[in-house]
C-alpha cells in the first residue's frame, strides 16, 4: 500500500513539473518578436504618383472584344491627394494606363499602395522578365476611396515592373474608375530589435499563425504585415495546450486524492440507489 501511494505521489509531482514547464513556455513565448523587420523608404519610385501632371493616352487592354473601343483617360478633380486623380473611363473595351517603377532592384522588396473608387477597379503589376502579373487583382466597386496595399517581391529574372490600372466595359454601360496616390516604396531590412518610432510604419514578417494586433496583412500566406510603431505579436489562443493542461490537472487530482474521490463516488452511487 505504501509503495502504491508513493508511486501516485511521484507521478503527480512529475505531472505538476510538466504542467509548470508548459505554462512557463506559453508565458515566455506568448509575446513574439518578428522574424524580419523592414524600414519603409520615404522615396516614391513612381513618377507623378498623384497624377497632377497626367497626360498619357490610354491603351485598349481588351481589344479582342466586339465593336469599336470607346476609352478615355484624364485628370479628375475628385482626388484624395493633391488637386487631381487619374480618371479612366470606358464605354466599350478596357481603358488602361501603366506606370513603371523607377530603377527597379529585383533583389529588394517594395511596398505598393494606392487608393481607388468606381466600378470594378483592377490592378495588374506586369513584371517584365517573369512575364506575369503580380499582383493581379479585381478590386471590386466602391463609391468611396479605398486603400490598397501589397508587398511586391521580384525574382532574378525581373527586369522592369509596370503598374497597370483599368476601366472595363462590355459595351452595355459606361465604367468610370478613379485612382490616386500611387506609391511604390523600397524596403530595407534592419536587425531586430529596432528602435521603432510610434508614428512610423514598418513591414514585418512573422509566422502566419501568429496574431499581429496592430498589423495589416499584406501577403497573408507569407506572414507579412504593415505595422505602425512597435509590432504587437502574440501566439494564437493555445487551445491544444489548455486541453492538455486540463487533462493533466484531472489526473493529478485523481492521483493525490484517490481515496477521497473513491469515497465520494461510493456515496453518490449509494444516494442514487436510495432515490431510485
Amino acid at each position: 500500500m505504501k509503495i502504491k501511494k508513493y508511486t501516485r505521489y511521484l507521478l503527480a509531482i512529475m505531472l505538476i513539473i510538466i504542467m509548470a514547464a508548459i505554462i512557463g513556455s506559453l508565458v515566455l513565448r506568448y509575446n513574439i518578436k518578428p522574424n524580419e523587420v523592414f524600414y519603409i523608404d520615404k522615396e516614391n519610385f513612381i513618377e507623378d504618383g498623384s497624377f497632377e501632371n497626367f497626360n498619357q493616352t490610354p491603351g485598349d487592354c481588351c481589344n479582342g472584344n466586339p465593336g469599336n473601343a470607346s476609352i478615355f483617360a484624364s485628370k479628375s478633380t475628385d482626388s484624395l491627394k493633391g488637386e487631381y486623380s487619374l480618371k479612366l473611363e470606358s464605354s466599350n473595351h478596357c481603358a488602361c494606363i501603366a506606370k513603371n517603377i523607377i530603377d527597379l532592384t529585383n533583389t529588394k522588396k517594395y511596398l505598393l499602395s494606392f487608393y481607388y473608387k468606381g466600378k470594378n477597379a483592377k490592378i495588374c503589376n506586369w513584371i517584365i522578365g517573369d512575364d506575369l502579373c503580380n499582383p493581379d487583382a479585381n478590386l471590386g466597386s466602391s463609391e468611396k476611396w479605398v486603400a490598397y496595399r501589397k508587398l511586391l517581391i521580384f525574382t532574378n529574372k525581373s527586369r522592369d515592373s509596370l503598374i497597370n490600372f483599368y476601366a472595363n466595359s462590355d459595351g452595355r454601360v459606361t465604367t468610370t474608375n478613379l485612382y490616386d496616390d500611387l506609391q511604390v516604396r523600397k524596403l530595407t531590412q534592419v536587425d531586430p530589435p529596432y528602435p521603432y518610432k510610434p508614428n512610423e510604419q514598418y513591414l514585418i514578417k512573422t509566422d502566419p499563425s501568429n496574431i499581429v494586433h496592430n498589423g495589416e496583412p499584406l501577403n497573408d500566406e507569407e506572414g507579412y504585415y504593415l505595422v505602425t510603431g512597435a509590432p504587437d505579436i502574440t501566439l494564437q489562443f493555445p487551445l491544444t495546450e489548455l486541453i492538455l493542461l486540463l487533462f493533466m490537472m484531472l489526473v493529478v487530482v485523481r492521483l493525490l486524492f484517490k481515496k477521497e474521490i473513491i469515497q465520494t463516488e461510493k456515496t453518490m452511487m449509494r444516494d442514487t440507489r436510495r432515490n431510485i
